[in-house]
């Protein structure tokens, strides 16, 4: 099996497909694997099924693995749980309809694309503000890895296909955050990462820059955002619900870590 195939494990107890990260792998320094989909069949399946794919991990030497799950399928849970994966969150999916919002002010921000120049300074706050995320949260894990992972991803998407790395100022010129979102087809358009600078927070830069984005996406004609969340960033979820977004169904995400890591 080469090391970029995905895994597929298909019986009548199961189904399974999961793949490896290169983008993980080449941030972190090992191999890295997600589960992309788990669906148990029979009431019966027991940790031996999966056997199969832990055979694929030793192959791959894959060090660590992630697998999101819809919050019902408990079954599949407790599997996972069997198997030395442990919960590590909660993640919530806010969403709002953009016709229907009434913001579309900029309250005295300046929302524009990323320039090469720019990179250094994002980076910087990507590397410091994220603390809530699912790597920071795993302590097997640690936080360098968390930030190092968050502090590439700016670095890297400006030349990104489809996502775009879009920067928060203020009138005076200096960047106060950052918004890397992703637009699709349907006029709907995905937030991948929002953080305000570390130096702006507690300074009412938050609620202004998630107004003055939906201003701007609005604007440009989008009809819908949504984004991910953990629970556990209940600030952040407080804003949401402030905004007037909705919540999808929530997913519980899992980590197995190899013992000698």
């Amino acid at each position: 099996m080469t090391a970029t195939r995905p895994f597929t494990l298909a019986t009548r107890e199961l189904r399974l497909l999961a793949r490896l990260t290169p983008w993980d792998t080449e941030c972190f320094g090992f191999a890295v694997g997600q589960v992309d989909s788990l669906e148990c069949l029979s009431p019966s399946v027991d940790s031996h099924t999966l056997g199969p794919l832990f055979r694929w991990l030793d192959e791959n030497a894959v060090r660590f693995i992630s697998c999101r799950l819809p919050h019902e399928r408990l079954r599949e849970s407790m599997l996972l749980e069997s198997c030395q994966f442990r919960f590590i969150e909660t993640v919530l999916h806010p969403c709002l309809d953009l016709p229907d919002t009434r913001y579309t002010d900029n309250h005295g921000l300046v929302i524009a694309h990323a320039v090469p120049s720019d990179i250094p300074v994002l980076e910087g706050i990507a590397s410091s503000a994220f603390i809530h995320g699912r790597i920071q949260a795993d302590p097997r894990l640690g936080s360098d890895l968390s930030l190092r992972r968050y502090g590439r991803w700016v670095r890297n998407v400006i030349d990104h296909p489809r996502q775009r790395l879009l920067k928060i100022t203020n009138y005076e010129g200096m960047i106060v955050g950052l918004f890397v979102i992703e637009p699709s087809a349907d006029q709907s358009v995905y937030w991948h990462l929002t953080a305000i600078s570390p130096s702006c927070q507690g300074k009412g830069y938050g609620w202004r820059a998630w107004r003055a984005m939906l201003a701007h996406h609005a604007q440009e004609g989008f009809r819908s955002v949504q984004t991910t969340i953990t629970a556990t960033n209940v600030a952040v979820l407080n804003l949401y619900a402030k905004l007037g977004f909705r919540f999808l169904p929530p997913e519980m995400t899992f980590h197995w870590v190899r013992s000698d890591s």
